[in-house]
């Protein structure tokens, strides 16, 4: 994602033409192959309800509320603008059409996730959902843009991970009785395989003590840090006596 003078070109002149600028939220919204397979349905209204959020959670709200929309499937995109006449909605519905699963291996359709994931991440915050890695990889570069870009995203769906990562098990800090059907028992100092957060409250993962799969209260468990020892450098004192 370093641009060559080309795709800069590209990228400046998109800009201007959408009038890109901050503050802005950028929202992903994956349909087509995605959803029934890998991906439950989520509503555009689920999306908004974040970007709502955040807005309110400024200390003083814009007077002209920007998203930047992406989607691999237009209707997407006219529903949004229908809908949600109260922000001023960026997003070009021609990229939308290059995403869908017949035109996604041509050109232009490179040349448009390149753009949608270009924006996606210059946004200050973004709503999507992690299922997808065009969302991960956004929120991934938006770490270059601030400080610390930790808690500038809302995903509908899955916490973030990356393909091939090391298996990191989350630590149960509370014991757990199941209350209902679909439930697991925690332990202190169990070892949990997060499987995803339901954002209700509840997360589903495996117990690797016992090996069973289910829901549990998501604040049950910690996300343990691995403290990993360096080498100690000494430095060496030059004897004065040696030239």
């Amino acid at each position: 994602m370093r641009p060559n003078n080309h795709t800069k070109e590209l990228l400046d002149n998109k800009r201007q033409k959408i009038k890109f600028s901050n503050p802005i939220v950028g929202v992903h919204i994956r349909r087509t192959d995605k959803v029934g397979t890998e991906a439950a349905f989520h509503d555009i209204e689920e999306y908004m309800i974040r970007v709502h959020q955040y807005f309110e959670s400024l200390e003083k709200t814009p007077k002209i509320k920007r998203v930047f929309l992406a989607s691999d499937d237009p209707k997407v995109i006219t529903a949004a603008k229908q809908r949600y006449v109260e922000y001023e909605i960026i997003a070009d519905i021609d990229i939308a059409q290059t995403a869908s699963v017949s035109r996604r291996y041509s050109n232009l359709s490179l040349q448009g996730i390149i753009i949608d994931i270009y924006f996606l991440s210059r946004c200050d915050y973004l709503v999507c959902t992690f299922s997808s890695q065009v969302c991960r990889v956004a929120y991934e570069l938006m770490q270059t843009h601030f400080p610390d870009a930790y808690n500038r995203f809302s995903s509908l769906d899955d916490i973030y991970y990356y393909g091939g990562q090391n298996p990191h098990p989350q630590i149960v800090t509370i014991n757990h009785v199941p209350k209902r059907e679909g439930e697991i028992e925690l332990k202190i100092n169990d070892e949990i395989e997060v499987h995803g957060n339901h954002w209700d409250g509840y997360s589903k993962g495996r117990n690797l003590r016992t090996g069973m799969i289910g829901l549990f209260p998501s604040f049950k468990i910690k996300n343990p840090v691995k403290a990993v020892v360096f080498p100690k450098y000494q430095h060496l004192r030059v004897n004065k006596n040696l030239r």
